[in-house]
């Protein structure tokens, strides 16, 4: 029973890169943030700023008792699209489907942006995502459209709000499965 948060594309990759802002500094900003919320009773095992995903995905061990999730931003190249999506493997079990369900309640109602809900890793650009095939109940979080000068604003505005709830929805998930 632990969490396991990862900040997406945080060593040598910038990942979208809009308005200034660079994916990979975001994701580790807001995934230092989230676990100033998480309580000191809870397990959390994170990704270190100098290793690759492939790096931190050998040296964790998650087990089927783990909440395992990375953090990531939307772009849609026009800086137009707007909301928050999570991403679970194809045929994932009903428990990461219900958290990535509850991930983009809760940044949609904190951020007050389209929820896109959760979806298979099919529908994402890469169609196989390395991440979601970790045990336990497990998901990708697509914050919002870095690309989108509304959404980041938003971002801006509630970021603690935002970091707070997405520590309970991983504590409660923790909870579930203790």
């Amino acid at each position: 029973m632990a969490i396991f948060l990862s900040a997406g594309h945080h060593h040598n990759d910038p990942g979208a890169v809009s308005n200034g802002r660079k994916e990979n500094q975001e994701t580790v900003k807001l995934r230092d943030a989230i676990l100033n919320f998480i309580k000191p009773e809870y397990k959390v095992f994170t990704d270190s700023d100098d290793e690759t995903l492939s790096q931190y995905l050998n040296r964790i061990k998650p087990g089927s008792g783990s909440v395992v999730m990375e953090l990531h931003f939307d772009a849609s190249g026009t800086g137009k699209a707007s909301g928050t999506t999570a991403l679970h493997k194809d045929n994932a079990g009903v428990m990461s489907v219900k958290f990535c369900k509850s991930l983009t309640e809760a940044v949609a109602r904190v951020l007050r942006i389209n929820n896109r809900g959760a979806k298979s890793e099919k529908d994402s650009h890469r169609g196989r995502l390395a991440f979601v095939h970790e045990p336990g109940i497990n998901g990708l979080l697509e914050i919002c459209f870095i690309d989108s000068k509304e959404d980041m604003a938003r971002y801006d505005a509630n970021f603690l709000l935002l970091a707070k709830n997405i520590a309970a929805v991983l504590m409660t998930y923790d909870d579930l499965i203790r």
